[in-house]
Formats: C-alpha cells, structure tokens, sequence
C-alpha cells in the first residue's frame, strides 16, 4: 500500500529550496511593514533635530535631546542611526532635497537652459533660512567634505543632477562647451557656487553672485 504523503509547513530555507508563492509574499510584506517602521521613526528623529537646530541655530545638541523631542526610545535611535553624526547628515541631507526643489521651481520658470544655471548658483546666496542656522549647514558642509567627501557627495546630489539637466540641454543647444564631460562641468559649477556661498557666510571673503555668474558664465560659453 503507498504510504500517504503529509505536507508540512517549512518554516525555514536554509537548504536553499525556494518559497512557495504566498510564503514569498508574506515574507514581503513584513519587510515592507518593517521598512514603512524604520522610516517614520528615523523621520521622527531627523524632525526633532531640525526643531532642535531651528530653536538653538547650532548643531551641538545632544542625543538624548533628540530623543526626548522624539518622544522614542534611546533604543530606537540607535535602530535608526549609528550615530549623532549620521543624524547630522540625514538632517543636512534633507536641507539640501529641500533647497533643490524650491530651485528646481524657481528654473522651471525659464526655458533657456543659461537662465536656468544662473537662477541656481544665484539662487544659493538667497537667505531662506534663520542667519544662524545658515552658518551652522556651512560649517557643518566643510566639515563634512574634509572627514566624509563620499557622503557630501551623495548628499549633494540632488544639485548636482538639476545642474547636469541644464549643463546637457545647454550643450545640445550649442551654449555650452561640448570639450568638457557634462557631468564634470556639473560638478564644477556646484562647487564653485557653494566655495563663494560658504566663504559669504563664514565671512572668509565676500563674494558678489553677479560676479561668481559672470565667472561661470565666461567659462561655460563654447570654445572658439
């Protein structure tokens, strides 16, 4: 007589035998569940640093007055980030989408792909946030190129990419240098506009956004 054959639940794949289908789809949605968690308690945290940030106009509060503000746990934090400097640059990360949107709306404005580069590197010099506040993000954007250059890029590259739109339809349309990769062009505007900016702010020098554009400007037009 054939023995009878039993299904059991497999609970485990350590064998590396694939999931059936509503396992899968289980397992998903619990990741996406966890995910969606993660997310609003480290939102939490980087919205507490910026009240913090926008009450005290400096960076120098502490971990534990975020997570008070937060009203989580000290636990939760550290899920969340490794530590108060990764909380800094999620916080200056979301400046930075911020600002790149209103400048984005600001270019969008204009269909001429020049006008749309100076809105943005003149655009950087306009004050949209509390003075101490400013000189705090620039302090705090130097000291983020000189101990983490890979994640300032990152965190810039919001800017970067709204330039290289521009930079690439200015080549298209022949006003703008094509001997130069438009990427790196991207990235020298960028960080030409940001140097003036910071060196404004810190008052290492004053530098006038009509002549940082008017320095971009002659450098971006075609060579003969």
């Amino acid at each position: 007589m054939a023995k009878q054959q039993t299904l059991t639940s497999r609970s485990s794949t350590d064998d590396g035998t694939p999931l059936s289908g509503w396992r899968q789809r289980a397992l998903d949605r619990s990741l996406v569940e966890a995910r969606r968690r993660a997310l609003d308690k480290s939102s939490c945290f980087v919205d507490a640093a910026i009240e913090l940030l926008n009450e005290t106009g400096g960076l120098q509060f502490t971990v534990q007055e975020v997570v008070d503000r937060s009203k989580l746990s000290l636990r939760s934090f550290y899920q969340s980030f490794a530590s108060k400097d990764d909380l800094l640059l999620a916080l200056f990360e979301e400046y930075v989408v911020a600002a790149t949107a209103w400048q984005a709306d600001m270019m969008c404005e204009h269909d001429d792909p020049i006008e749309q580069i100076r809105v943005f590197l003149t655009s950087l010099w306009a004050g949209r946030l509390k003075p101490e506040v400013t000189v705090a993000l620039a302090v705090y954007h130097v000291t983020l190129g000189a101990t983490r250059p890979a994640d300032l890029a990152r965190a810039l590259e919001p800017q970067r990419a709204v330039l290289l739109d521009a930079v690439q339809r200015g080549v298209a349309t022949g006003q703008v240098r094509n001997d130069i990769a438009c990427d790196r062009l991207a990235e020298i505007l960028l960080h030409t506009g940001n140097a003036a900016v910071q060196t404004t702010i810190l008052r290492t020098a004053s530098e006038s956004p009509d002549d940082v554009w008017a320095f971009c400007l002659g450098a971006l037009q075609p060579r003969d």
